[in-house]
């Protein structure tokens, strides 16, 4: 799959506003990323609990504000808290430049997504905070400061050069007593991580949809 070049940084909010969308279902909604065309097929990034529980009607609004239909049925990716979905237009809208390379700790961020209680777009700025040396359930691994509410699970997380690095999933301060803290393996993290962990938004790394697309590719 082509990797899209970088934009200036200046533009990265604007990107952000063209690249991302908004998915509404009968109960709730969500938002997602547009990460390739094919045609007259686009195909979005965003997280499978957005898109998993709800069999009714499920939309896709595009920065225009047009309304598209869902093709066919969201594809999870393996057992991550991440889908593709897709949608059909003769209209030609801009794709998310997908980055090869990984963010580091203190690199600035920006988060997109459509908060529920607004449905109008929102951009955060933060920086990396975590980078987990081994994943938490369902693929969370980046840790972020950026302020991802309700409705931004399913949109891009973008690094200062315009590149999608990420995908927003879950907000700040779980309650840890849940286990939503501990990783995929079953162990805790310490008490100071922890602190941290519960103090940070997080995502899955663009690197879990790359790998996807690259076995499928192979196979």
């Amino acid at each position: 799959m082509p990797i899209s070049l970088p934009i200036p940084g200046g533009e990265v909010e604007n990107l952000a506003r063209q690249a991302t969308i908004r998915i509404k279902t009968s109960k709730s909604s969500g938002s997602g990323a547009i990460v390739q065309r094919q045609g007259q097929t686009y195909t979005v990034l965003t997280s499978w609990h957005v898109v998993a529980f709800d069999k009714g009607d499920r939309t896709i609004i595009t920065s225009d504000g047009q309304i598209h239909q869902l093709l066919g049925v969201p594809q999870r990716l393996g057992d991550t808290d991440l889908a593709i979905v897709k949608f059909s237009s003769a209209i030609e809208y801009k794709l998310a430049p997908i980055g090869a390379r990984p963010p580091a700790v203190g690199e600035p961020l920006l988060a997109a997504g459509f908060p529920a209680e607004t449905g109008a777009l929102a951009v955060a700025q933060g920086f990396v905070e975590l980078l987990l040396p081994k994943s938490l359930p369902e693929g969370y691994s980046l840790g972020y400061t950026n302020e991802v509410k309700i409705g931004m699970s399913g949109g891009p997380i973008f690094n200062a050069k315009g590149f999608l690095v990420g995908i927003n999933g879950r907000g700040k301060y779980r309650d840890p007593g849940f286990g939503v803290y501990a990783f995929e393996d079953g162990s805790e993290p310490t008490p100071e991580l922890l602190e941290k962990m519960v103090k940070s938004s997080w995502g899955i790394p663009i690197s879990t949809y790359l790998q996807f697309v690259s076995s499928h590719l192979e196979s």
